[in-house]
């Protein structure tokens, strides 16, 4: 009977992060959203319509952030 490989050993899962890579996570999503937000206000302001793509862009960035983190946050899942 052959054995099934542990999770721990499986292609791209490793062990449960730290502290630290929590950390670059929320790094990475205030970084996205502050770029989304930036991009949408230099459009509005290019174009003279204030809320319109800045809160595109503030959607765009909280989006992007959220699916960065549901992928690193995958590589662990047990």
């Amino acid at each position: 009977m052959s054995q099934l490989p542990s999770p721990d050993r499986d292609g791209d899962r490793r062990p449960y992060p730290g502290p630290m890579a929590y950390a670059g996570l929320g790094m990475v999503n205030a970084f996205l959203l502050l770029a989304g937000g930036a991009l949408g206000w230099l459009g509005d302001r290019s174009l003279g319509t204030l809320p319109l793509l800045l809160l595109a862009g503030l959607v765009a960035g909280a989006a992007l952030g959220v699916l960065t983190t549901r992928a690193e946050l995958r590589r662990y899942r047990r």
